[in-house]
């Protein structure tokens, strides 16, 4: 559990005595460890495990009470215990902190003083004292026999409570059982309440465990049976944690002999019980043997009964493992053949695969140069098609040219028979050519007029879309015979 460590001081003059402050003197010793126990009792308050202090035994009692005073900080019972060890040191009392219990689960701390003698157990952290000393206390736990403590229920003691790291059930247990609540201290609740053994475990459940390891040691289920197991022994200098070198309890016999005979006995019933339990096993085990010896006797009949089945079958079995045998080998034969035949079959598969390949390879070959035909294929309809188109077009042309000629003969064939008239008449009136020379002239300049346009119209011929046509006609008459 985490705690904060007081700072330690250089000046350990003793605090005012508790003379002055109560205004009586304490002349019983008894009386006074009684006194300074319920004093350390109410002014040492219990805390939260983190707000728990470890306390400096060289500081003053006034020192601790004044740190303590604050509200801040509580004590465990090893702070309580130390507490009281310094005011008891303080008034001039002889006292030693004693620690006790399991560490690996409990511990407790008390103050031992020393009353004329008789070491008295007080418990500061519980504001317990008893009527004995330590070694009556001791042997009385010793024995069995517990020890009735004496509690002072008038005093009441702080519980500071830090609400951010309390668990729920403590927070509930002290709002239900303290006697009131207090004003808070920096966020730190605060309740005065009766500090007792049964508040520890109610508010700290950790007694459980020290239960089961004083059964499993064979205490019965009563804390003060772990006075019993020392831990260390505070002498007002130091710590003593060995056993052998302890104050108060060195040469002293802390083993019960009733713990041990209750180990004993408890070993013994366990004993006895895993005895019973073993008798009976022999006792099964015995029925079991016998049972078993019965069926072994009939186990060996029926196995010499399946013995002499087993020879039989065993006969037969070597008969039929020899013919096996002369299957066995058929068929390893067989086997070697069909594997030959498989080789073969690989061979074949394997060169089926390669024609396969390169017929793959041709045929992708042929398929593209067909593609490449069916492409070329494809333009040639396509110019034929064009072809085709202007061959009918130049058709059309042509007739219109064919009518244009045969126009352009009819009007030639006019100028023909003009100019055979012409001549007639030239012919007849040539004997009249004094009187008709100007009209001879005149017509030879028409003659000679219309063999101009006679060539003119030639030309036009020559040079008219019909002439075009027909060269038109006889390229494209060529041309597929030169592609044939």
């Amino acid at each position: 559990m985490p705690s904060i460590l007081l700072g330690r001081r250089d000046n350990f003059k003793p605090g005012p005595p508790f003379i002055g402050l109560w205004g009586f003197v304490l002349k019983d010793l008894s009386r006074r460890a009684n006194k300074l126990r319920r004093r350390v009792y109410r002014e040492m308050p219990v805390a939260s495990g983190n707000r728990t202090a470890e306390l400096d035994h060289r500081m003053c009692y006034a020192d601790i009470a004044a740190i303590l005073e604050a509200g801040r900080l509580g004590v465990s019972s090893a702070g309580a215990a130390l507490a009281l060890w310094r005011a008891c040191s303080e008034h001039g009392l002889r006292a030693w902190c004693y620690r006790f219990g399991f560490p690996e689960s409990l511990t407790q701390t008390v103050t031992i003083v020393d009353i004329d003698g008789v070491l008295q157990i007080h418990d500061a952290f519980f504001n317990l004292s008893y009527p004995s000393g330590l070694f009556d206390v001791l042997a009385s736990l010793r024995n069995g026999e517990t020890v009735a403590g004496k509690r002072a229920v008038r005093d009441r003691k702080v519980y500071i409570m830090d609400p951010a790291r309390e668990p729920g059930r403590t927070a509930r247990w002290l709002q239900e059982h303290a006697d009131r609540e207090l004003e808070p201290v920096d966020g730190l609740r605060r309740f005065e309440l009766l500090w007792d053994p049964e508040a520890f475990v109610a508010t700290r459940p950790a007694i459980e465990p020290v239960f089961r390891d004083l059964a499993a040691r064979g205490y019965p289920a009563d804390p003060q049976f772990s006075m019993l197991h020392p831990v260390a022994v505070f002498d007002g200098t130091k710590w003593h944690r060995n056993r052998a070198d302890m104050p108060l309890l060195r040469g002293c016999n802390l083993e019960s002999p009733v713990a041990a005979l209750r180990v004993a006995s408890r070993d013994l019933e366990t004993e006895r019980a895993r005895l019973t339990e073993t008798t009976a096993t022999v006792t099964r085990l015995e029925a079991d043997r016998v049972e078993a010896k019965s069926q072994s006797s009939a186990a060996a009949r029926r196995f010499s009964a399946e013995r002499e089945t087993w020879l039989q079958q065993k006969a037969a079995l070597q008969a039929g493992n020899t013919a096996l045998k002369g299957e066995l080998a058929e068929t390893q034969s067989r086997l070697s053949t069909a594997v030959d035949l498989r080789a073969q079959r690989d061979s074949q598969i394997a060169q089926l695969r390669a024609e396969i390949e390169d017929a793959a390879r041709q045929s992708e070959l042929q398929q593209n140069s067909l593609d490449a035909l069916q492409g070329q294929q494809r333009e040639w309809d396509t110019a034929r098609h064009r072809l085709e188109t202007e061959i009918r077009d130049l058709r059309s042309r042509l007739e219109a040219g064919s009518n244009e000629n045969e126009q352009l003969r009819q009007v030639a064939a006019v100028l023909a028979s003009r100019t055979e008239a012409a001549d007639e008449q030239v012919i007849a009136v040539s004997h009249y050519l004094p009187p008709l020379i100007d009209e001879v002239s005149r017509l030879r300049c028409e003659r000679d007029a219309m063999s101009r346009e006679r060539k003119l119209l030639v030309a036009q011929i020559a040079a008219s879309p019909q002439a075009r046509l027909r060269s038109l006609w006889r390229r494209l008459i060529n041309r597929p015979e030169a592609a044939t």
